[in-house]
């Protein structure tokens, strides 16, 4: 079945990977085909660009991640089929039907949600009553949960975030050369790193933060976003085979030292931070990590510190010493962009992209190292792109690999 096979005036053909109950991503995930009516008066229909696929993302498949999209049956219709059999509720109905290019009645099929939290897409409809989008720009999610894994979309106006302005882009004045992939994986990692560093501590030039993962996503929107602003970091690697060459890529985005986990807890560590430091502090701390090493971490805050925790790869409790807390004053909090999202106006999400965006325009932010997989929104054999798409997936949730991006053209 051919994706572009069925396109009228009003009607936009669409695919879509889609899952309809929780568990391994490439047992449960499968395209949908389907059809998109014109968007409503408040809405507007665009085409997606670039989706990066991330741990968050992965997690919420599993059902384990603490955000959980609803699942509709709002793309299910007459014209819509999955590649496969479709989604059933239980795993002997997914062997009931392999022919490939299923369209038994959609009435049957379980509601579902698509995946992916992050993307940048075109706008290609808009509603009767949508003022501040135009045909032509281009948007990212303005909170997580739309999905972000499909060719096409109709969303609410007010959930996106415009990053370029046709009207700009016309006139020569928006030719910044961000790369379609900055633009899909800016609302994650960056702005989670803008809003640790300006939503817990006033930071001045010169003054010092610390934090574990440095070269995570974050990590690294951390280093380059912190530079400009004279402020200068601390980052701690794993020690394992290939940390000499993180350590350099870190230094060129701006890390200003670097320590591996196996020094922390150390004398000679501690003793080393301070000539680092001098008579600066260390006022905040970025805690992605969790366990032993993090609190070795934080004994290297300075008195009324902050230690801020986004994460917790290594699944292990956090504990703070009371000693830390009553000596030195040392505060702990946790940060979630998508709680931050969701309690702030979408104004201020207009103002914390567009800050983000000045930086990258003033090249003072550097592509993301990532695989770029071409998802064909013309694809002529759509089980072949089920397959290509799963195999990404894979590939995302296997180490060694690297971060995958859906490139769609």
């Amino acid at each position: 079945m051919s994706v572009s096979s069925f396109r009228s005036k009003d009607l936009t053909r669409a695919t879509a990977l889609v899952y309809s109950s929780y568990g391994r991503p490439t047992e449960v995930l499968k395209v949908l085909c389907h059809t998109l009516e014109p968007p409503s008066h408040d809405s507007v229909q665009v085409q997606f660009l670039a989706s990066p696929i991330n741990p968050a993302d992965i997690n919420q498949i599993e059902g384990v991640y603490p955000l959980k999209p609803p699942m509709t049956t709002q793309l299910h219709s007459s014209s819509s089929s999955f590649v496969s059999s479709p989604p059933a509720s239980t795993p002997a109905a997914y062997s009931s039907n392999s022919n490939s290019g299923s369209s038994s009645n959609s009435s049957d099929w379980p509601p579902v949600a698509v995946g992916g939290n992050e993307g940048v897409a075109k706008v290609i409809k808009v509603g009767s009553k949508v003022g501040h989008l135009k045909v032509g720009d281009w948007v990212v999610m303005g909170s997580a949960g739309q999905g972000t894994w499909r060719s096409h979309g109709n969303f609410k106006a007010k959930d996106l975030t415009k990053v370029r302005s046709v009207e700009k882009m016309n006139e020569g004045a928006d030719s910044f050369a961000l790369d379609v992939v900055q633009l899909a994986t800016l609302t994650v990692n960056p702005c989670t790193a803008y809003r640790m560093l300006r939503d817990f501590k006033k930071l001045s030039p010169g003054d010092f933060i610390i934090q574990n993962g440095a070269n995570s996503g974050v990590g690294e929107a951390v280093i380059q976003l912190a530079k400009p602003l004279g402020v200068k970091t601390i980052n701690i690697i794993r020690h394992r085979p290939g940390h000499e060459e993180v350590t350099e890529r870190l230094k060129q985005l701006g890390a200003t030292h670097i320590l591996t986990d196996d020094q922390l807890g150390k004398l000679e560590t501690k003793e080393l931070v301070k000539s680092w430091i001098q008579n600066s502090e260390v006022k905040l701390g970025f805690n992605c990590v969790g366990g032993k090493p993090t609190t070795e971490m934080a004994r290297l805050l300075s008195k009324n510190g902050h230690l801020v925790t986004y994460g917790a790869m290594s699944r292990q409790p956090l504990i703070l010493p009371a000693s830390l807390q009553i000596f030195k004053n040392v505060h702990a909090s946790g940060f979630w962009l998508t709680a931050w999202n969701d309690e702030h106006s979408s104004q201020e999400r207009q103002d914390m992209i567009n800050d983000v965006l000045d930086f990258m325009k003033q090249g003072q932010f550097a592509e993301i190292n990532c695989t770029r997989n071409r998802w064909s929104v013309t694809e002529s054999d759509t089980s072949v792109l089920e397959e290509k798409l799963l195999q990404v997936v894979q590939k995302a949730t296997s180490s060694g690999h690297g971060k995958q991006v859906f490139v769609m053209e």
